[in-house]
């Protein structure tokens, strides 16, 4: 029962929006001429930025499996990472410490 009540109004809601959008009654040739001109303008936009999206990643995924050296991939942050130092003599140390500078 639960089902099909969720369904209906799933259905419902569809509907709500695609009528409730789309004005069919006030279409003209020539507004469905520029809507399809900009739905196909908006359509190659995000396939350019969905291409690029997967040229970054995998760009930093090679970046990341060949450049990047495994100290700084291991490093794991303990709880005396976050704490901030009380004076100039401890940050410095804190500094050299986290940096691994010797």
């Amino acid at each position: 029962m639960k089902n099909s009540k969720f369904y209906k109004n799933l259905m419902y809601a569809i509907l709500v929006v695609l009528f409730g959008t789309a004005n069919f009654a006030f279409a003209k040739s020539a507004n469905i001429v520029a809507m399809k001109t900009v739905a196909v303008k908006f359509t190659l936009a995000m396939l350019v930025i969905a291409v690029f999206s997967i040229i970054i990643f995998v760009g930093l995924s090679i970046y990341n499996k060949f450049f990047v050296p495994p100290q700084i991939k291991d490093f794991d942050l303990n709880k005396d990472s976050l704490r901030s130092p009380r004076d100039v003599d401890e940050a410095v140390r804190m500094f050299i410490a986290q940096n691994r500078l010797k």
